[in-house]
């Protein structure tokens, strides 16, 4: 680990720290897991991506600048389905003490996605185009957005659970947690395992556009049900979408279509 962090202050002579994360510091590293190092510059804008192999492993880097960085972590991450998370962090390398207490973390956490009630109706859509023009592949890639839109309207309703326990550190731990959600449509585990094309049985087209529709309904339904929750949650043109039906009489037509 020295010799990698040494090898990237000479490579980034303008670094003000170096961090090390990912499975490294979790604790679930593979025999080829990367291992992935954060370096911070102090003036920007800077948004670099370099690697290299050393000894069989594959060394991971980003740098950015420092505003970039601290941006960075008020955004909902994709690994974890826009849930609430933490990537562990340890600094290895400060360029002095201002910047090591700034950097001497144990995790860097990240908040929950906002609702995405216009994805939702997008990705019903393509399910229901797909499901017309017989595309089997861009019916499950659809199913699987739409599944994705389900997690982040059904945070809201889940967040006293969400809140109550540590934040996911890991994709696995983000997918039993999605998947434990209480308040959920009749069926949630099974049609959103089946939409993600993670269902321990083989889903055709039929039951993955059945699961598909389960899910846009019950949401529907659940939105409806908690509409005084949505209204503080969702952007104002979501909301009036929402309350005055017109929301619903689009899925409805969509799914009869479909």
């Amino acid at each position: 680990m020295r010799r990698w962090v040494e090898r990237l202050r000479a490579e980034v002579p303008d670094a003000v720290a170096v961090l090390v994360g990912g499975s490294q510091v979790r604790g679930d590293a593979g025999p080829h897991s990367d291992v992935d190092f954060d370096i911070v510059v102090a003036d920007g804008p800077r948004d670099e991506w370099p690697a290299w192999f050393a000894d069989g492993v594959r060394v991971s880097t980003w740098i950015r600048d420092v505003d970039t960085w601290q941006a960075a972590r008020s955004q909902p991450q994709d690994w974890a389905f826009g849930l609430p998370c933490a990537d562990p962090v340890r600094l290895c390398w400060a360029a002095d003490d201002s910047w090591r207490r700034r950097f001497d973390l144990t995790e860097v956490r990240y908040p929950a996605g906002e609702p995405e009630l216009d994805h939702l109706e997008g990705e019903a859509g393509k399910v229901a185009n797909a499901r017309a023009a017989g595309d089997t592949l861009g019916l499950r890639l659809a199913a699987q957005d739409l599944a994705r839109s389900v997690v982040s309207i059904l945070v809201p309703l889940n967040a006293g659970a969400l809140n109550a326990g540590p934040p996911v550190r890991g994709r696995g731990e983000a997918l039993r947690a999605l998947l434990d959600f209480t308040v959920v449509p009749d069926g949630y585990r099974e049609d959103m395992l089946t939409c993600m094309g993670l269902a321990d049985r083989y889903a055709g087209a039929d039951g993955v556009h059945a699961a598909a529709v389960r899910l846009v309904r019950g949401v529907v339904a659940l939105l409806e049900e908690h509409a005084t929750v949505f209204a503080r949650v969702l952007a104002p043109s979501d909301a009036r979408r929402l309350s005055d039906g017109s929301m619903r009489r689009y899925l409805d037509s969509v799914l009869t279509e479909g």
